[in-house]
């Protein structure tokens, strides 16, 4: 995988989402398989998310914000989102 081996097989994935009380019917979280992210093979989700910008140097590198209209508002880092991240919430939940 495209980020050190930190993604979980796709075999141990039903196991985790159970151990965390994800939900499975669509009620508000949605994993998707496995993907590219990154180069040739990107995922279309992803390459619309990046839409000309810098490619993810990690899976935890980057958290992009998606208004209700479907485009993309804002691209953060996880730096970005520790010192703002409280702000961010109440500014995503309007």
């Amino acid at each position: 995988d495209e980020f050190g081996r930190q993604e979980l097989p796709t075999a141990q994935i039903p196991a985790f989402v159970a151990k965390f009380g994800l939900p499975t019917d669509g009620g508000g979280c949605t994993l998707m398989a496995k993907v590219e992210v990154n180069g040739g093979r990107e995922d279309p989700v992803w390459a619309f998310l990046k839409a000309g910008g810098k490619d993810v140097s990690w899976n935890f590198a980057a958290f992009f914000v998606v208004g209700k209209d479907g485009q993309v508002v804002g691209r953060f880092s996880s730096r970005e989102l520790d010192a703002c991240g409280e702000a961010l919430a109440v500014a995503v939940a309007a």
